[in-house]
């Protein structure tokens, strides 16, 4: 659209269309359409299984950059299954999805709570894996204070180039990209020819940062500090792959009018279980009809199930991701993150190799 802009623009200043191709070979571009798939890796309390406080997800692009969305309490720099990791996505600085314990055992119903992290799981990766963190502004200033107290040195900024605020990975330290609703970032990986675009987009949800995670001295009894915006993420893989990541929303409707139609996603993560203390987001019913009536792709992930959503690794009865998954297969197909699973999509957002 922007290319078609700038020529309709010359065309009426009576320049040459010669002229427009110059222009417009100029401007930056993020490569898609290259052959691969991208990998998709969910990382929660027990392998084989989609469990109550299940977060973290890893994705893999073709050329090889890696992304973790949202570690939660189950995932710290610990992890061995965490590997390379060039960029975190944290769409709100809730401790159910920035960590402020570190979870380990368990049930899949009830996971146990492990020590707390003052620090907060998303810190400590960040800084153990010199990751770029991309948050809210304000988030992002908040927990590039916990990276300082970890590494050492003040944490900066991301250094970006061009028109897309691009960062090349691995990077040799931690920093932070902040982003506000349509802002965007483009990570590409070093030697290849394109990169993933990362553009943050709105979440109907509160972004308060808990008593938890505040340093001496602390807050008053009964205040929370403020993260900023809520966001969810829209990530373009180079293969084509374009992924809403819902993060913690409740219904709006720019689901329709922004996601489906301007970013036309066709795999999203979209989040179906209450929050910590109840309702405070989409539940199943309404993730229903965002699946009907609002974003449809070809495929869909449920996530932050908040109850014990499999066993054996198969659905079970009875819960509310069955009913979801139910209510939803006549119109998406349905693939369950299993943790430790890893899966393949094709650039429509097909599930290579998982059957259907």
């Amino acid at each position: 659209m922007l290319e078609h802009a700038v020529f309709m623009s010359l065309k009426r200043n009576g320049r040459i269309f010669a002229t427009a191709l110059m222009v417009t070979a100029a401007l930056p571009v993020v490569a898609h359409g290259q052959d691969g798939l991208v990998k998709v890796t969910p990382l929660g309390s027990h392998a084989g299984e989609l469990c109550a406080r299940d977060r973290a997800i890893v994705f893999e692009d073709p050329t090889g950059v890696r992304i973790l969305y949202d570690p939660g309490f189950m995932v710290d720099e610990t992890d061995p299954r965490l590997g390379d990791i060039h960029a975190v996505l944290l769409s709100h600085a809730h401790i159910d999805h920035a960590g402020s314990r570190r979870d380990r055992g368990g049930t899949c119903a009830a996971p146990g709570m492990g020590p707390a992290n003052p620090v907060s799981n998303v810190a400590g990766i960040v800084a153990a894996k010199n990751a770029m963190l991309i948050t809210a502004n304000e988030s992002a200033a908040f927990f590039a204070v916990k990276i300082q107290g970890v590494r050492g040195t003040a944490t900066p900024a991301c250094t970006t180039t061009g028109f897309d605020d691009q960062t090349v990975v691995p990077l040799s330290g931690a920093c932070t990209a902040p982003v506000g609703a349509s802002g965007a970032r483009t990570i590409l990986r070093s030697g290849a020819p394109a990169a993933v675009r990362v553009t943050a987009v709105q979440a109907i949800h509160p972004n308060n940062i808990a008593a938890a995670l505040v340093d001496a001295p602390g807050l008053a009894d009964g205040t929370t500090a403020y993260g900023g915006l809520a966001l969810g993420f829209i990530v373009r893989f180079t293969n084509g792959l374009t992924v809403y990541l819902s993060g913690d929303t409740g219904v709006f409707g720019d689901m329709t009018t922004v996601i489906a139609k301007l970013f036309a996603p066709s795999l999203m993560v979209l989040n179906i279980g209450p929050g910590g203390n109840g309702p405070t987001a989409l539940g199943a019913t309404d993730a229903v009809t965002v699946v009907q009536h609002l974003i449809r792709t070809a495929t869909v992930m449920p996530s932050h199930v908040g109850e014990q959503a499999t066993s054996g690794g198969t659905l079970a009865a009875n819960t509310r991701t069955e009913y979801f998954v139910r209510s939803v297969s006549g119109f998406t197909e349905v693939v369950l993150p299993l943790s430790n699973v890893t899966r393949t999509f094709d650039g429509s957002g097909r599930c290579v190799g998982c059957g259907r």
